[in-house]
């Protein structure tokens, strides 16, 4: 199939697929008598694992990480498991942080600030 008829497929533009394929995501494609790229299911298949990875958090080049595993003949699902181990550590501090910014808000809107200030006292009197 032509990179169009792949693009409308995946919901994607078709410069994304010809990126992929540059930074190494996608197998080289071949090109058929015209000059066109020629996707096979395969190359779907691996579009598909893409976009369900990068849905799930994982960075292109964790991507690129796992999907290098597959293709050297190893089983990826360890090197994913220690990634979602470190994701799920990263949401976990990043919901710790946002409480914290949540309960500094709060806290802002029910101080009364008098003082002077440059701009806004509210804002300034964060230490």
């Amino acid at each position: 199939m032509r990179i169009g008829e792949l693009a409308k497929r995946l919901g994607l533009n078709p410069k994304t697929l010809r990126y992929w394929e540059e930074v190494g995501l996608l197998p080289s494609v071949p090109r058929n008598i015209s000059g066109y790229r020629d996707y096979s299911e395969e190359h779907l298949q691996i579009c598909e694992f893409i976009l369900k990875a990068k849905r799930l958090g994982f960075t292109l080049e964790e991507v690129k990480e796992i999907l290098s595993l597959k293709f050297s003949g190893e089983r990826p699902c360890g090197c994913v498991r220690e990634k979602i181990k470190k994701k799920l550590e990263d949401i976990e501090n990043l919901i710790d942080e946002l409480e914290r910014k949540k309960e500094l808000l709060e806290n802002m809107l029910e101080e009364e600030r008098a003082e002077p200030a440059l701009f806004c006292p509210i804002i300034e009197s964060i230490r």
